[in-house]
């Protein structure tokens, strides 16, 4: 069974392609919907986290088939690709090396912070480094909403390293917990992010004017020239708004 598929629903909207590594995730993100998806209690998601079964050899596989595709593969949906497991078996640099040597661009979506600097030698001009923020400062918030989670400072500055080093870097402003500090985020980073995906806060309920907070962070976008993706259930509530979604899902 091929281990890089095509994800379905919301998360094809992010990726035409995908690869999820580990079992679980440390970071125990209160609004994590994967142990509910995989079938696993939120402790044993939290806790029992390994490298899947074979990964290494099933992702040469898939990628012999897969080579010179224009899809990029994200690194990863159901968990993180860094946690602390893909540093001490040095299981994700060896993956993104067999999609580099395939011809395979990547992105790799992560909240982990500094981990996955080390390897931003191994990225080419088709692949790209993101990741979430949901609040910008290092405060009670993020501790309880993503409590394994890099700092929000921690993360910010990996992708501003990533900028640096000349690597495609994009935001995930999903979900938005906080729809002020969502905006108050394309703000601080704008000069070292090239792409915001936008989308809303699903599955949790809340009193949030999501036309409002769209219209907001597609004007601050376009105020700071930066392009943008609105995720469709946020698309869904902007109706006679105008905007423009750039989709990078693949490379030209």
């Amino acid at each position: 069974m091929s281990v890089i598929y095509e994800p379905k629903g919301r998360a094809l909207e992010y990726s035409l392609l995908a690869c999820n590594l580990f079992t679980g995730c440390p970071h125990g993100c209160e609004y994590c919907y994967a142990p509910g998806s995989l079938h696993m209690t939120k402790e044993k998601f939290k806790t029992d986290v390994k490298p899947r079964k074979d990964i290494l050899e099933r992702i040469k596989k898939d990628a012999v088939k897969l080579q010179g595709t224009d899809k990029r593969v994200l690194l990863c949906f159901t968990c993180d690709p860094y946690p602390p497991e893909a540093i001490e078996q040095g299981v994700t640099r060896k993956v993104i090396v067999i999609l580099r040597d395939n011809r395979i661009p990547f992105q790799v979506l992560t909240k982990g912070g500094i981990r996955a600097v080390r390897d931003f030698d191994l990225y080419g001009a088709n692949d790209a480094f993101a990741t979430t923020l949901t609040y910008l400062q290092d405060d009670g918030r993020t501790l309880d909403a993503e409590p394994g989670a890099a700092l929000p400072s921690d993360r910010i500055e990996a992708i501003r390293q990533a900028h640096e080093r000349g690597i495609e870097t994009w935001v995930s402003l999903e979900p938005v917990l906080d729809p002020d500090e969502s905006i108050a985020i394309i703000a601080v980073t704008y000069n070292f992010v090239d792409l915001y995906k936008i989308g809303r806060l699903n599955h949790i309920a809340n009193d949030t004017d999501w036309r409002a907070f769209g219209y907001a962070a597609v004007e601050m976008c376009e105020k700071l020239g930066k392009r943008y993706y609105v995720k469709n259930d946020l698309a869904a509530c902007m109706k006679g708004i105008k905007f423009h979604s750039t989709d990078t899902r693949k490379v030209y």
